[in-house]
């Protein structure tokens, strides 16, 4: 019975000493560029496991110093990960949403392993966005009207951006977007055009809203 119970405790222990290594710890850190090579201060670096989607997870997120460098200064558990980033001052979206999806960026991927548990990446930023700006306002009285900015692609995403008065929204360049503009009290219009933004062009729009028994009906139109 003695050496059955030695027997039994030295399988145990084996056992938590192997899940143990499979759970042992893995660095991550690097730098963040542009496509010309330079690199990116500021810029929110994200790291996901590739075995789950991003959808319905809490993602670990640095931001890089003032030389573009990051450094999750944390534990990772072994195993496979992919980055990404975006800085939405300097015109970066968010390029895990399908909204601004693009096809020519690839996730930095890595994996850390028992003999190489931590790794140095360099995170390549994609296209700059196009960025819509300008306000809501009241078309009599220039008042700043709280509203919601709703757009589409051709492909069904859509983005949702709630406003009052002034706005600014990155927008995926090279595409015909649609945009829906819903006020309370006011009622909703779009633009005629499909609205198509160049990469880090910036353009603005003004949109008058009047009352809904207003005469003559809602429009857009830029001030100057």
């Amino acid at each position: 019975m003695k050496h059955v119970l030695t027997l039994a405790l030295a399988v145990a222990s084996a056992l938590t000493y192997s899940q143990a290594q499979d759970h042992s710890d893995g660095q991550i850190r690097g730098n963040v560029i542009d496509r010309s090579g330079n690199p990116v201060p500021g810029a929110t670096v994200y790291v996901v496991p590739q075995d789950i989607t991003f959808d319905g997870i809490t993602r670990r997120s640095v931001k890089t110093n003032g030389k573009g460098m990051f450094d999750f200064r944390g534990s990772f558990p072994l195993g496979a990960y992919q980055l990404y980033s975006r800085k939405a001052a300097d015109g970066y979206p968010d390029c895990s949403d399908s909204f601004y999806a693009d096809s020519s960026v690839e996730f930095s991927k890595l994996n850390l392993t028992k003999d190489h548990p931590s790794a140095t990446v360099t995170v390549t930023m994609g296209e700059k966005a196009g960025v819509l700006v300008g306000r809501v306002v009241d078309a009599k009285t220039r008042v700043p009207v709280k509203a919601k900015l709703v757009f589409w692609d051709g492909n069904g995403n859509d983005h949702s951006v709630f406003v009052n008065g002034k706005f600014r929204t990155l927008l995926p360049p090279e595409k015909d977007l649609t945009m829906m503009v819903i006020m309370p009290g006011y009622g909703t219009q779009s633009p005629v055009a499909p609205l198509r933004l160049e990469p880090g062009q910036e353009r603005r729009m003004d949109i008058l809203a009047s009352k809904q028994q207003d005469s003559p009906p809602p429009r857009n139109r830029r001030l100057k």
